[in-house]
């Protein structure tokens, strides 16, 4: 988005997000900068009627003011309360009717969360006072209809003096009854500290950005335990520098160290308490901001209280004022979160055809031709099992499937699942068994082979799904793809750089490797993005390479091509089913100026 300008006295320009000392904006005198973001500048000003006295303006930068009158009526409306930043006035700028909307709230002289505890160094005592405030703020907010839906340690500043929490920045805050801004699927926020039902709901949605995330008020309890677990342990549960594809999984799939495992002096009760927030199934958090505040006080009425009386970090002797931060471990996710279940989702009907009936029908008749036959289907669908043979399920021919074992020092991500020829395991002899009469035999057989192809017959055809939209690649990826020297190259790659042969991959976020090198791109890079999986073929775009032992990421624009056609995308094999493909594991990649339909 260019910046907005406008044309001051003496006709020099104006850029409202660079406003300097001295400039005016309605009544208010500009003293400096206190941010600038995507959608609004802060400025710290006074009146022109009374200087000395300090605040804080807020000015839209947007085309679209909307989401600046919509955070501006949410807080006059129904956030008002003693620990959410006050609003003192409102108007537009530099036309009082078609400029910039504003608005001039309280100057809150405090530190963000994180900073404070890293600066201060509290007891924790004060930080679950500090934790508790913050959960009977919400608990206020929420049973207003108000959601915050971008909580973060920033945007909780502890006042110097009193050491109350304030509130602040509602920018993508949301009121029951307001208007839908939101143009993608989740509402604006960050990766890190979003919740794992959200996070599973856009993978679960991806295709149909039409659709919107309801957040509710288990989001932003969510993000109050992430806001806490960085204050009293000097880290995120799931450190924000990850790859986006493994931050997913890790928020979604694994449980953090407790907080106690990374800061022992954390008191028992307050790393339950915390932990509790941090539950991968909103129903097993506390339900309110209230219930949150009472398991968060919990610990300071029992007899552990003492514990709480201790400082977050130890300082480094001979340099007051100086924590010592405790070390994040090396294998941070050993282990896995329960299997969330998933919610039921209302299946659309599917035709049965009409020849599957002639399977159905086969069975019914030999079901009831006559009482025989169900003696002769016991005994023929029945298990002979002995203790020489173990009872188990192999995979059909050529689908032998294999999950391979986790990286070490890294989080678990879905990799590729590998067809694998089928492996020869030695059996032990079985007993002999008294043969079944033939008219027996020929009867499971023929019943067998009714019902399984009348089955066969009644499973739907796949759907051949469209191809993804065109769009244009971003003028950063082509940068980059020229300095990697890759605008239009063809080359090699992989699903699974250890395996051959045919994989299954599903529809959904993936990542390939590069097989060699090509320009400036080192072997077994990592390209990350998107599969889609048609009747057909499976389309793949990517948009983020990680090189190889370096870690450089470079944005691109590189799609999945099959080299012995020179067409897009990859044919499918025999097998997989609508959202699943069995392909081959080597394939091509190439740099595009322009993904096409």
């Amino acid at each position: 988005m260019r910046p907005w300008r406008f044309m001051g006295q003496e006709g020099s320009q104006v850029f409202p997000g660079a406003l300097q000392p001295g400039a005016v904006v309605g009544r208010w005198r500009v003293l400096g900068t206190l941010g600038v973001g995507g959608y609004g500048a802060v400025y710290k000003v006074e009146p022109l009627d009374a200087p000395g006295r300090s605040f804080a303006l807020k000015l839209s930068l947007h085309p679209d003011p909307a989401r600046a009158l919509r955070e501006m009526a949410l807080l006059l409306d129904r956030a008002w309360h003693p620990n959410v930043v006050r609003v003192h006035a409102t108007g537009r700028w530099p036309d009082p009717v078609e400029g910039l909307p504003y608005f001039v709230m309280d100057c809150v002289e405090g530190l963000a969360l994180h900073t404070w505890t890293e600066t201060v160094n509290p007891t924790f005592r004060q930080v679950a006072m500090v934790g508790g405030s913050v959960a009977m703020t919400l608990g206020v907010l929420h049973a207003r209809g108000v959601l915050h839906r971008d909580l973060k340690p920033e945007h909780i500043l502890v006042r110097a003096r009193e050491q109350v929490p304030v509130l602040i920045d509602f920018g993508a805050g949301d009121q029951t009854g307001a208007a839908t801004l939101t143009t993608t699927t989740l509402p604006p926020g960050t990766l890190h500290l979003r919740s794992p039902e959200a996070i599973r709901f856009q993978q679960r949605h991806w295709r149909q950005p039409e659709l919107r995330y309801p957040y509710r008020e288990a989001d932003d309890l969510y993000a109050l335990g992430v806001c806490l677990y960085r204050a009293v342990t000097g880290h995120f549960p799931f450190p924000p520098g990850q790859e986006p594809e493994l931050l997913a999984v890790a928020i979604t799939e694994r449980l953090p160290p407790t907080p106690r495992d990374i800061n022992p002096q954390v008191p028992e009760p307050l790393s339950r308490a915390i932990l509790r927030l941090l539950e991968k199934e909103p129903e097993q958090r506390p339900r309110t901001g209230e219930a949150a505040h009472s398991e968060l006080m919990r610990g300071l009425l029992s007899g552990g209280a003492a514990a709480f009386e201790a400082h977050l970090f130890d300082e480094i002797p001979g340099t007051p004022n100086q924590i010592r931060r405790p070390s994040w471990p090396a294998q941070p996710y050993l282990t896995p979160a329960p299997r969330p279940r998933p919610a039921p989702e209302p299946a659309a009907p599917r035709r049965f055809p009409a020849w599957g009936w002639l399977g159905v029908a086969a069975c019914l008749g030999l079901l009831l031709a006559g009482p025989g036959t169900w003696e002769v289907l016991f005994r023929g669908w029945t298990r002979h099992t002995t203790p020489q043979v173990p009872e188990s399920v192999s995979a059909p021919l050529g689908h032998k499937l294999e999950i391979p074992p986790d990286r070490p020092h890294s989080v678990p991500v879905a990799a590729p699942v590998v067809a694998q020829k089928e492996e020869h395991v030695p059996v032990t002899t079985k007993p002999p068994v008294p043969p079944s009469p033939k008219p027996a035999r020929a009867l499971k057989a023929a019943t067998l082979a009714s019902c399984v192809a009348g089955m066969a017959c009644a499973s739907a055809p796949l759907v051949d799904r469209p191809t993804p939209p065109a769009e244009d690649c971003p003028l950063d990826a082509q940068e980059a793809m020229q300095k990697l020297e890759i605008e239009g190259i063809q080359w090699a790659a992989k699903f699974d750089p250890n395996r051959t042969g045919l994989v299954t991959v599903r529809e959904g976020r993936a990542a390939v490797y590069t097989h060699m090198f090509e320009g400036r791109v080192r072997h077994n890079s990592m390209l990350t993005g998107t599969l889609y999986v048609g009747s057909k073929r499976v389309y793949g775009r990517f948009t983020q390479l990680r090189q190889e032992k370096t870690g450089e990421t470079f944005p691109v624009c590189v799609e999945l091509w099959f080299n012995p056609d020179h067409t897009r995308g990859v044919p499918r094999s025999e097998g997989g089913d609508e959202n699943t493909a069995i392909v081959p594991n080597l394939m091509s990649v190439k740099g595009v100026w322009r993904y096409d339909e």
